[in-house]
């Protein structure tokens, strides 16, 4: 099945490789689902036991959340659960694909190009959102600043996306200055933290209070993250995979002779 499909992978055009990223995108995906179904559903778990109590204490308010509440936890721990994750790494995958193919100036390594794109979405995705407004489970969270939540989260991928393109232009333009690696390297991780760490302490902290055990909250956000970079660790490495061994079989000499890439 896989010498197949490699057959019909095209890493030079746009649409070959976007399909292909979103066929390994949709699996990553639900290997991802599998994670934080172990991870992270008990954690959700205890959280919506203490949402419930809190309901119990406060009648008033249980019966908007009983309206809210439309699907079961057992349609969001499967069907719902595996879904989310598998059309969201069906579109990671076609982001991928767009990236690594608009990094194709001075880059012919096309896994390479994927190996830089995947790490410049998943820090702009996954990493800066986590380290500054990182996700909390139910029972956290006031309905009232969801809009502020989101725009601010919306912001800092939107920073995080631009500082890691940026970097790519500045690691391309040292190499081809005749820096080292070990000083290029350390050049482009300067340009990353510094705007980023700069852009943490200028945005305000995450508008909600949390309210309950900091133990089941930590929990909630290292399962998401674990989940989000299984997502992004076997797409990258599916899609950068493929893509090598589909130009190594059009053109075994090129391949051959290719030289290994360095980290960007």
């Amino acid at each position: 099945m896989t010498a197949k499909l490699l057959t019909r992978v095209d890493p030079s055009r746009l649409r070959s490789l976007a399909v292909t990223a979103a066929i390994v995108g949709l699996v990553a995906g639900l290997a991802a689902a599998a994670f934080a179904s172990v991870a992270g559903e008990p954690a959700i778990g205890d959280a919506i036991a203490i949402e419930e109590a809190n309901a119990a204490a406060h009648p008033e308010s249980a019966t908007a959340h009983e309206e809210e509440a439309s699907v079961s936890r057992r349609d969001q721990r499967g069907i719902g659960l595996f879904g989310a994750y598998a059309l969201t790494g069906a579109a990671f995958g076609v982001l991928l694909a767009l990236t690594a193919h608009g990094l194709r100036r001075g880059r012919p390594n096309i896994a390479r190009r994927v190996m830089v794109a995947g790490v410049i979405l998943s820090g702009a995705f996954t990493v800066a959102p986590w380290l500054k407004y990182p996700p909390n489970p139910p029972a956290v969270g006031n309905p009232s600043t969801l809009g502020e939540r989101q725009s601010l989260y919306v912001a800092v991928i939107c920073i995080a996306a631009t500082v890691g393109v940026g970097a790519t232009i500045l690691s391309r333009r040292l190499r081809a200055g005749g820096w080292p690696d070990h000083r290029r390297v350390a050049a482009v991780a300067i340009a990353v933290a510094v705007p980023m760490l700069v852009v943490f302490a200028v945005l305000p902290p995450a508008p909600d209070a949390v309210t309950v055990p900091a133990t089941l909250v930590w929990r909630f956000r290292v399962a998401s993250l674990g989940a989000n970079l299984t997502l992004w660790g076997l797409l990258t490495l599916g899609v950068g995979w493929l893509a090598a061994e589909a130009v190594r079989r059009r053109d075994p000499a090129e391949a051959d002779h290719r030289p290994v890439p360095s980290p960007a």
